[in-house]
């Protein structure tokens, strides 16, 4: 998606599809994925979404692509945050909308509402870029559909107030883990509190009670 955003901020026009699906094979055949039928099934969803955003791409009028891939590093409450924001759509002047790719399970709306990344992308593009973010979207690849979403400047202002917040516990230890699915994959599973189970239980010895015989 990097590829096809920058291609499209440079030229400004689409490109044909066999550019794009062989760059993505290019991509895939650098990765270190050892198991022959996971390459192959990773390979075959990849080209199924690409065919099916460049096909809606090419049905619809593409918007106005300045910026694809955009590092950012930005102070939010004294805090320094980094990130990479995909794609930056002109609207008009200085508005825009923000693009996130999303991968794997679909974004809601509630997704995009309560988003933090994409509060933050916001805060970025208002402070560092001089922008004015109109739209934040979700773009989901597995289903090429969008979930638009926007903040207010009292919204962004909270988001700030989080990150602070979070920063602050963060620095006095008080971070405990939230457990999910992803724990699976964790690589400090092994050493996180949350995921510690009882080897042994040790029952307490029975008290002695001594009884007075009369």
């Amino acid at each position: 998606m990097r590829f096809y955003g920058e291609r499209v901020s440079e030229s400004g026009s689409l490109f044909f599809d066999d550019e794009v699906l062989r760059c993505f094979q290019q991509a895939l055949a650098a990765e270190a994925i050892e198991d022959p039928l996971q390459r192959r099934l990773y390979e075959q969803k990849g080209w199924a979404e690409l065919r099916s955003f460049l096909g809606e791409r090419a049905r619809q009028s593409f918007p106005e692509v300045f910026s694809a891939e955009r590092s950012f590093e930005q102070n939010v409450a004294g805090i320094k945050i980094r990130g990479r924001v995909d794609r930056l759509d002109r609207i008009s002047g200085n508005r825009v909308a923000i693009v996130d790719y999303k991968t794997g399970r679909p974004r809601s709306q509630e997704d995009a509402d309560d988003s933090l990344q994409l509060s933050l992308y916001a805060l970025a593009a208002r402070e560092q870029w001089k922008l004015q973010p109109e739209q934040l979207i979700f773009h989901n690849l597995e289903t090429n559909t969008c979930v638009v979403t926007t903040r207010t400047p009292a919204q962004l202002d909270e988001a700030a107030r989080l990150v602070e917040e979070v920063a602050q516990r963060i620095a006095a230890g008080e971070f405990d883990a939230k457990t999910g699915f992803h724990c699976n994959w964790c690589a400090f599973r092994n050493l996180c509190p949350a995921q510690e189970k009882t080897l042994y239980n040790i029952e307490p010895a029975p008290q002695t009670i001594a009884a007075k015989v009369n």
